[in-house]
């Protein structure tokens, strides 16, 4: 299983309630109502949305920008995740976190449901394809790989057949980190990525997301 970046999710909540206040705040601008009173002070809406915008707002107008040109692009190169490429990931997840029971505890902790999650795992592997397919590993590097550190994996070292997938495996996962914020402005340029709200122009490259699972 792959180790699975929780900030995309983490990211994903914090923009729905950045998403929620924000349609709140369009159509009711002149109420304001409070949140909460902290002794004879109140917290409105727009206090903590605009509060929530200058902390998260970037962060996660870019997280939006990057799970579309995604979609996108994936859309336009034709590829997708399967059902059963999904099960396996969350299966595997679920098996490291322990019962069914601390899996769920742990979504809630997270604040999503597990339908929630397969749809950000949709994201996270569709673009593990993109990369893969834009920066994919050769044999050659595969082989070179095993020449150079064949000696620190025993005596005497497996056969290259048989580590052959993990090598590519970890070399892929390598390749999609070192090149991920290239590609991503390469495919914000493509589908020409315009920015309105000027508190948000940052290139969608420096968003975290989508981290590897």
């Amino acid at each position: 299983m792959k180790k699975f970046d929780v900030s995309i999710l983490s990211a994903s909540i914090l923009l729905a309630g950045l998403v929620v206040l924000g349609v709140y705040q369009a159509g009711q601008k002149d109420l304001d109502p409070a949140v909460v009173k902290a002794g004879d002070t109140e917290i409105t809406q727009y206090q903590l949305y605009d509060e929530m915008k200058n902390l998260y707002g970037k962060q996660m107008a870019n997280e939006l920008v990057a799970q579309s040109l995604i979609k996108q692009e994936a859309k336009q190169q034709n590829i997708s995740v399967s059902k059963e490429d999904i099960d396996k990931e969350v299966n595997a997840m679920k098996q490291q976190i322990g019962s069914d029971q601390a899996f769920q505890e742990y979504l809630s902790g997270m604040g999503m449901d597990e339908k929630t999650l397969r749809s950000k795992m949709e994201v996270l592997l569709t673009r593990d394809k993109l990369l893969d397919k834009a920066f994919p590993v050769t044999d050659e590097q595969i082989q070179q790989y095993y020449e150079a550190n064949k000696a620190q994996m025993g005596s005497p070292a497996p056969a290259l057949d048989k580590v052959h997938d993990q090598i590519k495996s970890m070399l892929s996962e390598n390749n999609r980190s070192e090149n991920y914020s290239k590609w991503m402005e390469t495919i914000e340029k493509t589908h020409k990525v315009e920015w309105y709200d000027p508190s948000f122009v940052e290139n969608a490259a420096d968003a975290s997301v989508p981290a590897t699972p």
